[in-house]
């Protein structure tokens, strides 16, 4: 993703998601969802992580890493809307690519790293 230009990090928020390198909010309406990943440890199914590939609508382009099921009610209709969390939970074979692995962590390096 990063030789792909997805550098920055972005952080979820209830209501937006918040650039790490640039300190600012940033609005559902001001950012688009490129690709998404998700990741789940074969041996412990509760570690289900998902990667955006993020742009923004003022030229830049970052990822996020969330897990799928903390905090899901603290998250307003438009950041649930943009990030699907309910395709996610409820029908995973929608998602762009699935990914099951051993270690999550360890390959959502590997896919930053590509």
């Amino acid at each position: 993703m990063k030789r792909k230009g997805y550098t920055l990090e972005f952080r979820r928020e209830a209501s937006c998601i918040y650039c790490i390198e640039w300190q600012q909010w940033i609005m559902p309406a001001n950012f688009m969802i490129d690709e998404s990943y998700y990741f789940e440890e074969i041996a412990n199914p509760d570690v289900e992580r998902m990667l955006y590939a993020i742009s923004l609508s003022q030229g830049g382009k970052g990822f996020l890493i969330d897990t799928c099921t903390v905090y899901m009610d603290n998250i307003s209709p438009e950041m649930m809307q943009k990030l699907e969390f309910i395709k996610t939970k409820n029908n995973r074979d929608d998602l762009t690519k699935v990914i099951q692995l051993n270690s999550p962590i360890e390959l959502i390096n590997e896919v930053l790293a590509f």
